[in-house]
């Protein structure tokens, strides 16, 4: 069976509340999994001898350079929604390294935004880290650390990613940031379910310790969640979820035995959504306020034949090359600078 081709090539949900559009600069927050985003190159200690020259898969270099480049095309097209002139803030899993990060950022489509990235190490056993990519016309980084998901009771027999916590200015807006990629479904949804709780937990525990000293402080969570929006995991969190009606509505960021799931979310926190102070008759503050939420795809990202078709377009189905570009959509959400003067709607 094929899969139904239900997301249009930008999902925008409008939520505009800017009354001013001079007043409204644009920001790009996005996510993405760039699906086994390897290098070529053999490394110590990490499973990576799928993603090698030698390998079933023949991962070359030619393999690698077209799979960059058409990560670096993705990148150009999110910053360029409604021309906003590129990214201001990108999650990015499922990368190997910083060279792999390094030679993205310089490919020639977006080098001219002159991107830089914050990446630890993790000691996950696939190699497979987070990042947070960033524009510094846009965000100055001030703090930043992984945490780990290990504690005495907790991914003792293997590890797993961390979760990187950023805090800085976006604009002129202090922000902090978590990037996430939760414990996969492997062995099932429900067997698997406590580990993806277990994160939630470590999430909601960083979110808990910086409110103590700051709560109105504003969030930004973002990852493959390996959960949907309405699962307890993400539930748990107590964030404001703009995936959510997307979700309900059948769409989706990847797809699996023919049906559609959004584990790729961004959530911020409920003091900068206008959604509760519009409920109670409660003016917008200044700052930056959530616009529209995006579920990007285009032609070239979806895969046009054969079992797979109307899937995210792979760079390998199995151990066949596609040449594709991930196994997932990428999402944004859209913010603008609110003027203190403007008002809601």
């Amino acid at each position: 069976m094929q899969i139904k081709n239900r997301l249009l090539i930008v999902l925008t949900l409008t939520t505009v509340f800017c009354t001013n559009k001079a007043n409204c600069q644009k920001n790009i927050i996005g996510f993405y999994n760039c699906e086994n985003f390897y290098d070529t190159t053999n490394q110590v200690n990490v499973s990576d001898e799928d993603f090698l020259p030698g390998s079933v898969k023949s991962y070359n270099q030619k393999a690698y350079a077209s799979k960059s480049k058409n990560l670096a095309r993705v990148l150009y097209a999110l910053g360029n929604i409604e021309n906003a002139g590129g990214i201001a803030l990108l999650g990015v899993v499922e990368v190997e390294n910083k060279m792999v990060l390094t030679k993205l950022l310089a490919e020639p489509l977006i080098k001219k935004y002159q991107y830089k990235y914050l990446h630890f190490d993790s000691k996950d056993l696939r190699g497979i880290d987070v990042a947070l990519v960033y524009n510094p016309l846009k965000f100055k980084p001030y703090q930043y650390r992984p945490y780990s998901l290990t504690d005495d009771t907790h991914f003792k027999d293997y590890a797993t990613r961390d979760i990187l916590y950023v805090s800085g200015k976006l604009e002129n807006e202090w922000v902090h940031i978590l990037v996430n990629h939760w414990p996969s479904r492997r062995g099932g949804e429900k067997a698997s379910m406590p580990k993806r709780l277990w994160a939630a937990n470590v999430c909601k525990r960083i979110i808990d310790s910086v409110g103590k000293t700051n709560p109105k402080a504003k969030w930004i969570v973002m990852g493959d969640f390996n959960d949907n929006p309405t699962d307890k995991s993400i539930k748990s969190l107590g964030l404001y979820n703009p995936f959510i009606l997307p979700f309900r509505k059948g769409m989706g960021t990847l797809a699996y035995n023919d049906s559609w799931n959004l584990f790729d979310q961004i959530l911020i926190s409920p003091n900068w959504t206008n959604e509760s102070r519009k409920e109670k008759g409660i003016k917008a503050e200044s700052g930056i306020t959530n616009c529209k939420t995006v579920i990007y795809k285009n032609n070239d990202m979806i895969e046009t034949q054969g079992r797979y078709k109307g899937y995210p377009k792979r760079t390998y189905n199995g151990n066949h090359l596609r040449g594709g570009y991930s196994d997932h959509f990428p999402v944004a959400l859209i913010f603008s600078l609110k003027n203190e003067k403007n008002d809601l709607k």
